[in-house]
């Protein structure tokens, strides 16, 4: 459905919305009727919506891992939205490119709330995450699917900001629940080579690590 039909629908459902009186009643009375006429209960493994040219565009099923989904295509046949709950409960809602590629996913899985966005070759490039203690997650990787930036946000409220190259986090900047900010350098072992940090008296202190992670100099 294009902008341009979204806002001709909107447009034709308010108008609906603001006629009364004997049109109204009709309506009603017609859908009264199509309701007594309509079958008690239906049961199948799969019910198929096509258009006025036979082709498919919805499909509700069950999958042999026990999905059950809802699948929206446009009028070529390609997937375009999905709406499925997993057998233990966890729901996700996709949304589909021109080609059928996930671009974007919003789901629930083992109480933690997701959304993923995939760039145009169906890799993740950006998640955001809530999990149940309170702690939020954002992350951004780079067209490859290697993480190179995160912020969290503890349970307790402590910001962490991360900053990675293709293997590894790189620079870490926090501050602790009391307020107090720290910067870290880290080696491409991982391992912190540098830090700034303020303490709680407000002295600030530069210091250098080696190899091992032991500190090498300090100021002051």
């Amino acid at each position: 459905m294009t902008i341009k039909e979204r806002i001709g629908f909107v447009t034709l459902t308010l108008a609906a919305a603001l006629v009364g009186g004997a049109v109204s009643g009709h309506i009603f009375a017609a859908r009264a009727v199509d309701a007594a006429a309509a079958p008690k209960l239906m049961t199948a493994q799969k019910f198929m919506l096509v258009d006025a040219k036979g082709n498919t565009r919805g499909e509700f099923n069950v999958t042999s891992r026990g999905v059950a989904q809802l699948g929206i295509f446009d009028g070529t046949g390609i997937l375009r939205a999905g709406l499925g709950v997993g057998a233990d409960g966890a729901p996700a809602l996709g949304i589909f490119g021109h080609d059928g590629k996930p671009r974007i996913e919003v789901g629930l899985a083992n109480s933690v709330a997701r959304i993923v966005l995939y760039n145009p070759n169906a890799l993740p490039q950006a998640t955001l995450a809530v999990a149940t203690d309170g702690q939020s997650a954002l992350d951004l990787l780079d067209n490859t699917g290697n993480p190179r930036a995160s912020m969290v946000v503890a349970a307790n409220g402590a910001p962490t900001l991360r900053l990675a190259d293709q293997h590894r986090a790189r620079v870490g900047l926090d501050v602790t629940p009391d307020g107090l900010p720290g910067l870290a350098l880290l080696g491409a072992d991982g391992k912190t080579r540098a830090s700034v940090t303020l303490n709680a008296d407000g002295a600030g202190a530069f210091t250098l690590f080696d190899a091992n992670g032991n500190t090498n100099s300090s100021v002051p």
